[in-house]
């Protein structure tokens, strides 16, 4: 028994002298890296080219470079800001009117950001609407009231002069790839559509009505929204998050390989002629290298807002964004040093 616990210690003692020597942090170290990542849910709130800036950071290790652990969820449209007033996120990527909605229904909700400030989206339809005026009467889809598909459809409608209260009808289809697939079995006539899907739109045969980014409309289509608590309470994890952001965001713009594979990924989608054509004309159209927000754009969502909510009318837009944490990478020094301007 002495003999054979005696080979034992010496099997032990070079079994941990390998570990040791070809796994240096061991166990221990890894569990000491994990709990050195700091947890955040992060959601985003649309299968589309927007997202880019919180699939980027996450899938080429960015967010893990800057001490955080993220987790990515997905909630459709306008639902997502209720995980930031239930607790069950710290920031989400979504609309900026359902930010402004959920404020003004009493939430501590707050934009600290405008990743898109135009609406990036199109109004396709059926080929039957050859024209403003056949669409009235018609059913559009919408992924949610009080999303950014809502909020736009009425912008559309109203440019044509027409009445988005009396002369449309709207339903809810959950999401930008389930506005298409509804017009597919023919349950609406139309909806605002963003890439990769209106890119399969129009490959399919349907109308773009509307292009909205072609009115040089500023609006905060996709914000980054989070709560005043985590804002005071939480700076320094807000500063790695947006860091993390803005660095995603160039990488994304920078290697576009990647970048097409990404939005493959998330909307199944295996065309790549389809994904090429959306990194062009969205990531490197659309999504902002800097995502500041001001007056002009909350000034636009609250226009828009107080036509389904009275309450929105000549409110202060301060009260509903907070620029404080991307000027403070500003003034650090981030911003230039990451763009070199």
């Amino acid at each position: 028994m002495g003999d054979f616990l005696k080979r034992f210690g010496i099997v032990a003692f070079v079994s941990l002298l390998f570990f040791a020597v070809y796994f240096p942090g061991g166990v221990g170290h890894s569990r000491a890296v994990a709990a050195e990542l700091e947890r955040l849910n992060v959601v985003y709130s649309s299968i589309a080219a927007a997202s880019i800036s919180t699939w980027a950071p996450r899938e080429a290790g960015i967010y893990r470079k800057y001490g955080l652990d993220v987790n990515l969820i997905y909630v459709a449209g306008s639902q997502a800001i209720h995980t930031l007033i239930s607790g069950d996120a710290q920031i989400v990527q979504g609309s900026g009117a359902a930010a402004i909605l959920s404020r003004l229904a009493g939430s501590e909700v707050k934009m600290i950001g405008a990743v898109i400030n135009v609406i990036p989206m199109s109004l396709v339809t059926t080929t039957d609407i050859a024209s403003p005026k056949d669409i009235k009467g018609k059913t559009f889809g919408v992924s949610r009231y009080g999303s950014l598909t809502d909020l736009g459809l009425q912008k559309a409608v109203s440019e044509w002069g027409l009445d988005p209260a009396k002369d449309i009808k709207t339903i809810q289809t959950g999401g930008v790839p389930e506005n298409l697939l509804f017009m597919q079995q023919g349950v609406i006539k139309g909806a605002l559509i963003s890439s990769p899907t209106l890119e399969k739109a129009k490959e399919m045969g349907y109308r773009e009505m509307l292009n909205l980014a072609d009115l040089k409309y500023r609006y905060p289509a996709t914000a980054l929204v989070t709560t005043d608590s985590f804002i005071k309470g939480r700076p320094q994890t807000l500063d790695r998050f947006l860091k993390a952001t803005l660095e995603g965001v160039k990488y994304a713009k920078a290697n576009p390989e990647f970048t097409t594979r990404l939005l493959g990924k998330y909307s199944r989608t295996s065309d790549t002629k389809l994904l090429s054509s959306a990194f062009r004309t969205y990531v490197l159209g659309y999504i902002r290298d800097v995502p500041t927000i001001g007056s002009s754009e909350v000034e636009s969502a609250l226009e828009e807002v107080s036509a389904r909510n009275p309450k929105a009318k000549g409110l202060d837009p301060r009260q509903f964004y907070d620029p404080a944490p991307l000027e403070r990478l500003a003034k650090e020094g981030f911003i230039k040093q990451l763009h070199g301007r």
